[in-house]
């Protein structure tokens, strides 16, 4: 019934377009009826030698219609006229008036517009070329028409165009930002145009808060992105983010293809780090696609090729206006709008073969079994081995059936060793004056590497295909009123194992590589069709088994529509417009599972004579072959959400003199539902109501100022608590228009910007559960009746205090920032240092006295962090010929995040109370190395556990003689890294583009959870890693990879090892730097000659090879190093890709 429902949604928007379009009046495209009765109105004209815009207005004056002339400038409304006319129609009159000049008239809507004559048919020939910027960049986008005529192309990605025209014209070549250039062809056929910005830019806008600014005069800290840099072969947009974008703290947590959840998003990425130390707070960005609040997952699903402006707000002043939402930065992000002239179709395909970038290497079967025996013996040399000598020379011969004696390579069992993926995709743009249309089209399929059986009767590999349309129409209902409607649809179709698929890749580096073989054969028996999967016994876990045990049928999708009003006022008051919008976003989520009882199977017995065997069923009640749907609500279930958001905005801008300034205020309100709930609370929408205002002065172009604020509510809190005031302040200067400096620096310092903010931003997301802090919370504890029956019962107990206080987290933000341009903008280098103090963070009151009788500590705003940082980027371009020029960028991004305030057990000792230390710091032990010998063990202080010489051996913090808890302290770098930084070039030489990027980390620790590796225990694997290098009679250096082997877990030696408890504990023995730096793209492209392109009527063909994580450069070798302690996910994917653009 999902997938039914997910289909009739779609089916249902893609009708809503269509019907849209439909219902667009006639009249947008020509004559109405209503206007076609007004110019049969009665006129009496006698004019001589008066202009046309003079008569025209007389016409106005006596039957009301409005006029209006061509846009491009072409009908010279000055140009005299004399007409003589009495009692006749407005069509007659105008024929009259018309007759003899190059103008004609047609009606649009419901007015008049005086045009320019369609020329006699002639012969048309092809004119291709380039459009450049002054340092020979291409401006894709850009718009060629020809001179006097609305008929036009836009220039490709490579600022290609192809128009047909004839020998005589000229051509008007235009683009935001750049001097419109006039260029007759005067009969050529190839024609490069060179554009150069306008004066100071005055047309460079950046998108902000609720609107758009001229470049120059932002104060905020906001990065602005070009989506072309974030193209790759992966399907999840924000895998790009991490070294791209300044300011931007990601790194990648694995390559699963397929995250229908944000749970199971492969990346993480915070604006400037976190900042909030309560682990069930809110510390995403808010992110809004066309103004409509939208998910990580939302995102991660764009094209580059849909988006128009990708802007990162970073400071409060850039975020104030969202008050309650903005405390973790913005993403804003605006999609392709349609635009005036002839339809502009680009396809493309890509295909792409993945594969992992660093496979985890486990020691072969012959020496997992030598060392186990070796294990046995480290710990008691009178031990019996494991594994005879005979087992040993057995396994892996060529005399004996494989599952007799096995040795399993898991992963190469398990997974092939790569997979291919398809991405395709359909754009068009174009649209009338009246109408302009931008429509996408996109389609992903991904498979994961797993293999199935060919005894199966399901597939276990991943299959995802992700469908995804958008469209975005703009109408000019009349003078001054536009109407814009957006809608966009994504549907995932998964299809998957039934298991985990981490686990499975765990598992198949930590599975037992002889003991029992992945499936046997049949015998006598079992000699019938199913999979006879190899166990111990029971208990046995085999990947094998588990891979194929069932699937996951999955859905989701999500669907948005957004209309905007737009209402030029300026008739009332000049630079005066209203908005108002209403948007909906709707998602929903079905799973389903399958799962049967695998049958598993012993080696009863092998007569190594006649080959003959017996399997011995260790499950055969209970086993089926029969797939049950699994009615477990983690692997079964729904969920649906609906978004509704409101929206009303007004702008006024005026200049006068050498004064500009602006006013914003914007009302919202946001409302949203979801069907999945765990109680009558969580049925209550969310709900947040917000009145925001901004405004700006500028004086002179240099000097600039800006106020915002957000006055916010939300359903979250006590009554008294609901709204917060969220105030920021902002200014900048721009030194070099100052007459004394541009004089001595004017040849070198093309542009030097100084910006100040300081601001207030607040987020209501404090803590997730639960979700009314202002609200007692009960709930329902087991426990034993304390009478002699000592029955058991169930008894409510107080799972949540309620506090009226509670309110947001507000954080309180500064910022500095510098942008530079040297040398005529071929060097551009911008700086951002920045403070945040984020207060009122959510936290449990540890230290209420026990008298209080409370059951559990009580919520309160008692928290405190603070970050500091810096962002940086630089970019270097330069053309050395027209046909050869580059692009070099780059980033650095440094934050840090400390507590400043934080309540906790005042029986903590001073080295382990987090005030002053970073927020994803760990605690843990110092390890000093392993002991060398039993002396050394018996002089140094008491650490627990069976210990032997080649066991770790921790610092005494307390210089108590004994290792415990109390020895735990801060160690080293956090888990978020501090340092971000990346760089890439692009380079192009006449139709070759060559382009790189590389992304790097550091000042980031994580922590190889020894109790997942150790060899043996259960009898797990043993990496290679650990064979190479372990403590022994051989090998007793200070610090081996690991310490002394052992059949048992470490922590029965190490007890220090065990992480357990709310605060794991964890050692420095463990502890790994994450540092390191990755190319995460290579490509080479060609494009075909303009000449060839010609002869095909196309205007671009573009072939392309890419890798994506081609190499990573860093000293830890076990894993893909960016994994950190996940290094058992599924593997981040290194990527091969070949792919085809098309356009005309």
């Amino acid at each position: 019934m999902g997938g039914i429902s997910i289909a009739k949604k779609i089916v249902l928007y893609i009708f809503l377009v269509f019907t849209t379009l439909g219902a667009i009046p006639r009249d947008t495209y020509g004559a109405t009826s209503c206007v076609f009765q007004v110019i049969q109105k009665k006129v009496t004209i006698s004019m001589k030698n008066a202009t046309l815009e003079t008569i025209l207005a007389e016409i106005n004056r006596q039957t009301g219609i409005d006029y209006g002339f061509q846009s491009n400038g072409a009908v010279d409304k000055n140009r005299h006229f004399t007409l003589e006319v009495k009692d006749v129609t407005v069509d007659e009159a105008l024929k009259t008036l018309l007759k003899d000049s190059p103008y004609d008239y047609v009606l649009e809507k419901n007015r008049v517009v005086i045009v320019v004559k369609e020329a006699k048919p002639v012969q048309l020939v092809a004119v291709t070329g380039r459009v450049v910027d002054e340092k020979g960049n291409p401006i894709p986008g850009a718009t060629v028409l020809i001179q006097g005529t609305t008929q036009g192309v836009a220039t490709d990605t490579e600022g290609r165009y192809t128009i047909n025209t004839r020998p005589e014209d000229a051509l008007r070549v235009s683009f935001i930002g750049y001097k419109t250039e006039v260029v007759p062809l005067k009969g050529k056929t190839k024609l490069n145009v060179r554009l150069n910005p306008t004066a100071e830019n005055i047309e460079e806008v950046t998108v902000v808060a609720f609107g758009e600014q001229k470049k120059e005069s932002v104060v905020s800290a906001i990065t602005t992105v070009d989506a072309r840099t974030l193209k790759s072969s992966s399907s999840d947009l924000t895998s790009q983010f991490a070294g791209k974008i300044a300011g931007i703290v990601g790194w990648q947590t694995g390559g699963i293809p397929g995250a229908l959840t944000e749970e199971e998003m492969n990346t993480k990425f915070y604006i400037r780090g976190i900042t909030s130390f309560q682990t069930d707070a809110n510390i995403d960005p808010l992110i809004l696609i066309d103004g409509v609040e939208s998910s990580k997952l939302d995102l991660s699903r764009m094209t580059p090729e849909d988006i128009e402006t990708f802007s990162v707000m970073k400071d409060a002043s850039a975020t104030a206006m969202y008050g309650a939402r903005g405390a973790n930065g913005v993403i804003l992000i605006t999609t392709k709008k349609g635009q005036e002239g002839s339809v502009y179709t680009s396809v493309r395909y890509e295909a792409v073969l993945s594969m992992p970038t660093r496979e985890i290497e486990v020691v072969d079967p012959i020496n997992y079994m030598k060392m186990y025996n070796q294990a046995l013996l480290a710990r008691n040399p009178d031990a019996t081995p494991q594994y005879s000598v005979e087992r040993i020379e057995r396994t892996g011969s060529d005399k004996y059936p494989s599952w007799v004696y096995p040795a399993n390579d898991w992963y190469n069992i398990m997974f092939h060793d790569y997979s291919i993926n398809h991405r395709a995709g359909l754009n068009m743009r174009g649209g009338s004056r009246l109408v302009q249309y931008y429509a996408s089209v996109n389609y992903v399929r991904d498979e994961g590497m797993l293999k199935t059986d060919r005894l199966n009767q399901f597939k276990c590999n991943i299959e995802n295909n992700t469908f995804s349309f958008r469209t975005n129409l703009n109408i000019d209902l009349s003078a001054g009123i536009r109407l814009n409607i957006n809608t966009s649809a994504n549907l995932d179709k998964y299809r998957g194992p039934y298991a985990d698929v981490s686990e499975a890749y765990y598992l198949a580096f930590n599975a037992s590589p002889v003991d029992f073989a992945p499936t046997y054969p049949a015998d006598e028996s079992s000699n019938w069709p199913h999979l006879r999967f190899g166990a111990v016994d029971q208990q046995t876990v085999n990947p094998y088994l588990i891979l194929h045990q069932g699937y996951k049928d999955r859905r989701r999708y999500s669907a948005v529509a957004r209309a905007e009003y737009i209402h030029n006022l300026s008739t009332l008051l000049k630079g005066l417009e209203l908005r108002a919008s209403v948007s909906i976003n709707q998602t929903g989520y079905y799973a389903n599972a399958y799962k049967t009882q695998p049958y598993m199977y012993s080696l009863k017995n092998y007569d190594f004579e006649t080959g003959v065997h017996q399997l011995n069923a260790l499950n055969s009640t209970e086993a089926s072959r029969t797939l049950a749907k699994d009615t477990d609500p983690q692997h079964t279930n729904s969920a649906q959400s609906t978004q509704m958001s409101y929206e009303v905005r007004g702008l006024h801008v005026a200049a006068w003199g050498e004064h500009q300034t602006s006013l914003t205020v914007v009302l919202n309100a946001q409302e949203t539902t979801t069907s999945q709930t765990a109680s009558v609370l969580d049925g209550i929408p969310n709900r947040n109501l917000g009145l925001s205002m901004r405004g700006t002065y500028g004086f002179r172009d240099k000097y600039f100022a800006e106020a915002s604020f957000g006055y916010n509510g939300s359903e979250r809190f006590a009554k008294d608590h609901q709204f917060g005031f969220f105030p920021a302040l902002g200014g900048a200067w721009i030194a070099s228009k100052e007459r004394f400096l541009a004089d001595h620096t004017a040849h070198w310092l093309s542009f030097l910007k100084f910006r100040f903010s300081w601001g207030k931003v607040g987020n209501d997301g404090v803590i997730k559960s639960p979700r009314f802090t202002h609200l007692p919370l009960l709930d329902n504890d087991s426990g034993l009746d304390p009478s002699p029956s000592g029955n058991s019962l169930t008894r409510p107990y107080v799972a949540s205090y309620p506090n009226e206080k509670l309110t947001w987290e507000i954080a309180e933000q500064s910022n500095i920032g510098i942008e530079t341009k040297f040398f005529g903008g071929i060097v551009e280098l911008n700086a951002d240092i920045y403070q945040e103090v984020r207060h009122n963070i959510l936290d449990y009151r540890y230290t209420m006295p026990s008298t209080t009788g409370l059951e559990k500590p009580q919520l309160g705003n008692v928290g405190k962090a603070r970050s500091r940082g810096i962002d940086l980027s630089g970019k270097v371009q330069h053309a050395f010929t027209p046909d050869l020029w580059m692009i070099l960028n780059g980033t650095f991004t440094y934050s840090k995040a400390t507590y400043r305030k934080i309540e906790e057990a005042t029986s903590k000792p001073a080295w382990q109370r987090r005030e002053g230390h970073e927020l994803s710091q760990q605690i843990g032990y110092i390890a000093e190395g392993l002991f060398r010998d039993q002396a050394e063990i018996n002089n140094s202080p008491t650490q627990g556990g069976d210990i032997m010489p080649g066991d770790i051996r921790y610092r005494d913090i307390n210089e108590d003689g004994v290792i415990d808890v109390n020895d735990a302290t801060y160690i080293g770098f956090p888990t978020t890294p501090r340092v971000i930084y990346g760089f890439s070039g692009f380079f192009n030489f006449k139709n070759i583009e060559f382009s790189f990027a590389f992304q790097g980390s550091g000042k980031r620790a994580f922590f190889m959870s020894p109790t997942k590796i150790s060899p043996f225990v259960d009898n797990r694997a043993m990496l290679k890693a650990i064979y190479d290098d372990h403590w022994s009679a051989d090998n007793m250096k200070e610090r081996p990879f690991w310490p002394r082997l052992s059949t048992q877990s470490i922590t029965v030696h190490n007890p220090q090892e065990a992480w357990t408890g709310s605060e794991q504990r964890r050692s420095t023995y463990f502890m790994r730097e994450c540092s390191f730096l990755r190319c995460t793209s290579i490509e080479l492209a060609y494009n075909l000659p303009q000449e060839f392109l010609r002869r095909l009527k196309m205007q671009s063909v573009k072939f392309y090879a890419r890798v994506n994580n081609p190499f990573l450069i860093t000293n830890f070798k076990i894993w893909d190093v960016e994994l950190g302690d996940d290094g058992f996910n599924y593997p981040i994917q290194r990527t091969w890709s070949v792919g085809l653009n098309l356009s005309f």
